[in-house]
């Protein structure tokens, strides 16, 4: 069944209305993210100054017709629901148990690797993404071996294979 885009429309208005009755203002159940807005994105060293640095609060993400709450412990995870829960009855909305999941991070009892390679792209647990490095390290690696094992075996002087 394909949904309108008015109605889609009006649902999203619905939801956030309801997620703006259910939080508004709740420092209590909010994660704090800090951000500059001078063209260096990726510049972490600069988020720990205290000047022009920004700080929200986020209690929840909405997305077309889902919607995440973000806690920093499990007293506030539970506060929340407790408010998302009274304002999805006060709205005539239901919660799919079925469909209900929880994110740990980090997840609780598991085994922490410092590196985790996903599609090609090395993720570190201080959440760079270093593909650069990766990328340089496994050009030098196949270069070696290329070296060692075609072009000086045969003969291969290393001008002529720039010009192959």
């Amino acid at each position: 069944m394909k949904v309108e885009s008015s109605q889609a429309m009006l649902f999203s208005i619905m939801f956030s209305a309801m997620m703006s009755d259910a939080f508004c203002d709740d420092e209590e159940t909010s994660i704090k993210i800090r951000y500059r807005t001078d063209n260096r994105l990726f510049s972490l060293r600069r988020l720990l100054a205290k000047s022009k640095v920004e700080e929200d609060s986020v209690c929840d993400f909405l997305f077309a017709d889902d919607c995440t709450l973000n806690a920093a412990t499990e007293a506030q995870m539970q506060q929340s629901m407790i408010c998302f829960s009274t304002a999805c009855r006060n709205f005539g909305l239901t919660i799919s148990t079925k469909k209900t999941e929880v994110l740990h991070q980090p997840a609780p009892l598991n085994m922490h690797v410092d590196k985790f390679t996903y599609l090609g792209s090395t993720l570190f647990r201080s959440l760079n993404i270093d593909e650069v490095d990766t990328h340089i390290a496994k050009a030098s690696s196949a270069f070696g071996w290329l070296l060692e094992s075609v072009w000086e075996r045969r003969g291969v002087k290393l001008h002529k294979a720039e010009d192959v």
